[in-house]
């Protein structure tokens, strides 16, 4: 007998003591969160996950099926619109079921790896940075974009960010704990160094992350919100002085607050909306004031 034998317990995989509520969580997250970037997942992926759910199949089972599925090339010119969607949220319920984490640069990167990986190379580009900044305009700034970091700062900023958290020692995860921990992610967010998938990416993170640190996250906002999730981020990190706008992480603590299941509190996109980019549109700051969504003193709908 080994030294490990004296308990009488052996090694089990650890998917041997997964829930179905842990199971239902991984695909509510990665179906939700499509959404993100207004992308809905197939019938047939949404069966796959059901039967997965279930207990009918093994998450890798699922995986097979999903990408032989699209990997027909009839079958995937037809399906076209949900390929990515289909794909990358298989990804994501294997990464939340994998759990892997560790507090450097190199996890994100794996994260985007691992989640883009069954995708055109040349259009996602998993796992690699981009060369050149970009812009995205934004609904909720009248079209403007975040100022993103610049590639030359990529490296510096990845570093700094992770050398800074590594310093932290979370125990509640509230107060200023939750809005120091949101600030990071709202902070690799806007250095947004991938060409495509970058607040999916951080979704992601931001799960392992706080699983690693032992909290349960709530799949309800993610599932149901990550349009808001995504617009939260904005906020966290736009400023014009011009127009009285500043970095506002309010709406980033307030999701994490219900993904925690600290709090129920009402997730608006309307909420989020930058009014006075629409009452004067020429203070649209990082994108020409010409390109804005309206032009006129209109407030979205």
């Amino acid at each position: 007998m080994t030294a490990e034998g004296l308990d009488n317990f052996a090694y089990e995989p650890a998917r041997s003591h997964e829930s179905m509520a842990a199971r239902r969580h991984y695909w509510a997250v990665a179906i939700g969160l499509q959404r993100v970037d207004g992308l809905e997942v197939s019938p047939y992926v949404q069966k796959m996950a059901a039967d997965y759910v279930n207990g009918g199949r093994t998450l890798e089972e699922t995986g097979q099926l999903v990408r032989v599925y699209h990997g027909d090339t009839a079958r995937n010119d037809a399906h076209a619109d949900t390929r990515e969607a289909d794909l990358v949220a298989q990804r994501i319920a294997e990464l939340l079921a994998a759990a892997p984490f560790y507090l450097v640069p190199e996890m994100l990167v794996k994260v985007h790896r691992y989640l883009f990986q069954d995708l055109d190379v040349k259009v996602y580009h998993p796992g690699e940075f981009k060369s050149e900044r970009m812009v995205k305009q934004e609904d909720i700034l009248n079209g403007d974009s975040v100022l993103y970091a610049d590639p030359l700062a990529y490296d510096m900023a990845l570093k700094g960010a992770f050398t800074t958290e590594q310093g932290k020692l979370y125990t509640s995860l509230e107060g200023d704990e939750l809005a120091d921990f949101c600030h990071f992610l709202a902070f690799l967010w806007q250095i947004h160094p991938f060409f495509e998938g970058n607040t999916r990416t951080v979704a992601v993170f931001s799960e392992l992350y706080l699983n690693h640190l032992g909290f349960n996250v709530s799949n309800e906002p993610f599932a149901s919100n990550a349009r808001y999730f995504r617009d939260a981020l904005v906020r966290a990190m736009y400023r014009n002085v011009a127009a009285g706008i500043f970095p506002d992480e309010s709406f980033l603590v307030a999701f994490y607050e219900n993904a925690l299941g600290r709090a129920n509190k009402r997730l608006n996109r309307e909420d989020l909306i930058c009014t006075a980019l629409f009452e004067n549109p020429s203070l649209i700051r990082n994108i020409n004031p010409s390109k804005a969504l309206n032009k006129q003193s209109v407030r979205p709908s």
